[in-house]
């Protein structure tokens, strides 16, 4: 099955507890895979979230034929403070933020690299990293996490 069938099946369950499906991995285990679903809302998901999410998914997701013969297991989450990002336009509350990137091959002699993001239009993102400008597609990149500033957040929560 498809990642895009998956999410078909998952969606309505977590917009029906008032989250948003913020991503989904699929991870290959020794006996059996892992379907990973982050959730977020905007106050923020909670563990309560993720347990009522979890739980009707578990239900939902047995009653397509798809999954009725696979053993697998399920784990709901949010994404955290240094969030996966799948998707270009998720990129776009984040401007002006710090980002971790890994990419899919080596560009100017480097394959990870920190970088502010600039600006987001479709799937084109814009860096600035090592006093440059760095335009990339989305499609380029292997990983592309939130780089969390801890003293930000300390000074916030003072």
């Amino acid at each position: 099955m498809r990642i895009e069938e998956i999410e078909n099946e998952i969606q309505p369950v977590v917009i029906s507890h008032g989250c948003e499906l913020w991503g989904i991995e699929l991870l290959r285990g020794k006996r059996r895979p892992t379907i990973r679903v982050y959730i977020d809302a905007i106050a923020g998901a909670t563990i309560d979230d993720c347990e009522k999410v979890a739980k009707d998914l578990n239900y939902e997701l047995a009653l397509n034929d798809a999954f009725i013969d696979q053993d697998y297991v399920l784990e709901v989450s949010t994404p955290g403070i240094d969030r996966k990002f799948f998707k270009a336009k998720q990129l776009s509350s984040f401007l002006q933020e710090e980002f971790d990137l890994k990419l899919r091959e080596i560009k100017d002699g480097k394959k990870t690299l920190v970088a502010k993001l600039i600006d987001v239009k479709n799937d084109e993102i814009l860096f600035h990293c090592d006093n440059e400008e760095m335009s990339l597609n989305f499609l380029d990149l292997d990983l592309c996490r939130l780089k969390p500033n801890f003293e930000e957040l300390m000074r916030i929560n003072k």
